[in-house]
């Protein structure tokens, strides 16, 4: 069982998935490329089961753990930190933005499948890269909540 959401990133992807992880009852560790230092205010917004901690201490603590960072900054990620994780994915790759990739511009390789070989032992999921931060909270629902209307 999960009980702990590690964030790498905590920028609108990252601090809107902290929200709902701490509405279903789990503790987030939150980090950025930054310093546990800058996410003071979201920490102090989000409460008392909401920490900061570098992206390591994040991903050592956390039982799930989510990459929100833009596919650029991908080769950052803590790989021994995050050995036997599984890694959830948020990221695009956009040229424009990330810089060329040859790999990815011949569609040799995914996103995803280039981050797997970064994080050789953890296991990677794309998640939430077609969701918009607001879509995130305004769509969510309930566990028990139906998922269609009941038939007549």
């Amino acid at each position: 069982m999960f009980r702990t959401l590690g964030l790498i990133g905590s920028g609108l992807i990252g601090s809107s998935l902290a929200r709902l992880a701490l509405a279903a009852g789990l503790d987030v560790v939150l980090s950025n490329s930054r310093s546990p230092e800058t996410l003071a205010d979201l920490v102090a917004d989000l409460g008392e089961h909401a920490r900061a901690a570098t992206p390591s201490e994040a991903a050592l603590a956390a039982d799930l753990v989510v990459a929100a960072i833009p596919f650029k900054a991908h080769h950052h990620l803590p790989a021994r930190a995050l050995a036997g994780k599984t890694v959830l994915d948020t990221s695009n790759y956009y040229p424009e933005r990330d810089g060329h990739l040859p790999a990815l511009d011949t569609g040799d390789l995914t996103s995803s499948a280039l981050l797997q070989r970064h994080l050789k032992a953890s296991r990677v999921v794309k998640a939430f890269n077609t969701i918009t931060p607001h879509q995130l909270i305004t769509l969510a629902r309930p566990a028990d909540a139906p998922t269609a209307a009941p038939s007549p």
